[in-house]
């Protein structure tokens, strides 16, 4: 069936706003978009989103459902390493299926209601939150997560059956190595060369703090003093004497796409490399200041197409709403973006995001041909750009994944 989506306002996400017009849906992809008035003219099943924008749903590019359960457990820290050791010592406790299913589906709503239609999963449970994605609604990229300890997980039967179910339009499975101190770098290199052989895409955590820096300068840091004396397998890392992304730079010889997480700490020879290859950055502005307080470049990095925006995961957040980190990127960015912030922060939660992520042929944008993944918004503000990031849930009038409505209020 055909269907017809009616708003005050459409943004694209191609640098155009339109007015009264309606995006025509045909099973999962964008028909049309046309003038509202040649709506009743033809017999569509018309929704009528009246006093709304209708805009591309947003992306989440990077969180971690499983560890939601940790947020009320994780006690007050100075540094990145204290935070991660709390974060080992969490995850070694038996937590049962159950609790960890629940962490998810819990996430999995709060993500709906402020809008995300695509979320970038980082699965670390063996696949405990493969099930609730699937039946979520959501389109999902799922990042397999390997450390020293889960690298052997490549040679089991399930991530074989992820490999056959990445054939599905709405499951994308991808490699997530989890970052350059939790795993030899000799066993990245050899993730690097299977993702390039299945044609799998690659994100990783990178340059998320100053002891991942100093680590790989071969400087004191807190790895080599907190971390690692917890760890049996410790990473044997290359050291150069350099930053986080020259060393990937330099072991990336399959010159892949990657997508890199966090970037807290950029220096002028990493921008050279961001400029030269086709690198994506994604952003994690709370769980950034979370965990650093600090934030990365946004002068630089906001100004990047292949930028997109995460959440991350309650162990590093206080929210999983997409619409909160955007009010604290737009709240974060006013000083140093003086020109069309808010389409850029709308920008970086869709089409670049989409980027971000590689999936922009398929979503991102209102476009003919692309696929429907659709939200609106109740009106708040005459900007519509605006109006989008001063929202808050209860103003979500709708959600639409592949053509299908998963949040109707």
């Amino acid at each position: 069936m055909i269907k017809a989506l009616k708003a005050n306002y459409i943004i694209t996400s191609k640098s155009r706003i339109l007015k009264d017009s309606s995006v025509i849906i045909e099973e999962d992809k964008i028909k049309d978009i046309v003038p509202n008035k040649l709506v009743s003219k033809n017999k569509y099943k018309t929704i009528n989103l009246k006093n709304g924008i209708l805009l591309p749903g947003f992306i989440n590019c990077h969180t971690h459902l499983e560890l939601n359960w940790t947020q009320k457990l994780i006690e007050p820290f100075s540094t990145f390493p204290l935070w991660l050791k709390q974060i080992i010592e969490l995850k070694r406790r038996k937590i049962t299926n159950k609790v960890l299913v629940n962490s998810v589906i819990d996430s999995i709503n709060e993500s709906i209601n402020s809008g995300v239609t695509t979320i970038g999963e980082i699965s670390s449970y063996d696949g405990v939150d493969f099930k609730p994605l699937k039946k979520s609604g959501l389109r999902v990229v799922y990042f397999y997560e390997f450390t020293n300890s889960t690298y052997g997980n490549l040679n089991k039967k399930f991530f074989t059956e992820l490999l056959e179910e990445s054939k599905n339009d709405m499951f994308e499975l991808r490699i997530f190595p989890h970052s350059l101190y939790s795993l030899d770098t000799n066993k990245i290199k050899k993730l690097l060369r299977l993702a390039y052989e299945k044609k799998l895409r690659v994100a990783i955590h990178l340059s998320e703090s100053i002891d991942e820096v100093n680590l790989t300068k071969g400087k004191k840091n807190g790895f080599n003093e907190i971390i690692f004396p917890m760890i049996k397998n410790k990473p044997k890392i290359e050291i150069i004497n350099s930053t986080p992304l020259k060393l990937l730079d330099e072991i990336n010889n399959e010159d892949l796409d990657i997508a890199l997480v966090h970037m807290n700490n950029l220096n002028k020879d990493d921008r050279k490399i961001l400029n030269k290859k086709q690198y994506s950055v994604i952003i994690c502005p709370r769980s950034n200041m979370f965990l650093n307080q600090r934030l990365p470049d946004l002068d630089y990095l906001l100004r990047k197409k292949e930028v997109g925006i995460g959440t991350d995961g309650l162990s590093s957040n206080f929210s999983l709403d997409f619409l909160e980190e955007l009010k604290f990127l737009y709240l974060s960015s006013k000083s140093i973006v003086k020109k069309n912030l808010e389409e850029n922060i709308i920008n970086k939660a869709t089409i670049d995001g989409a980027r971000a992520l590689g999936i922009e042929d398929k979503v991102g944008s209102i476009e003919k041909g692309k696929k429907a993944d659709l939200i609106a918004f109740e009106i708040r503000n005459s900007n519509p750009y605006l109006s989008i990031i001063n929202s808050n849930k209860k103003d979500l009038m709708m959600a639409m994944v592949n053509g299908k409505i998963i949040k109707l209020r």
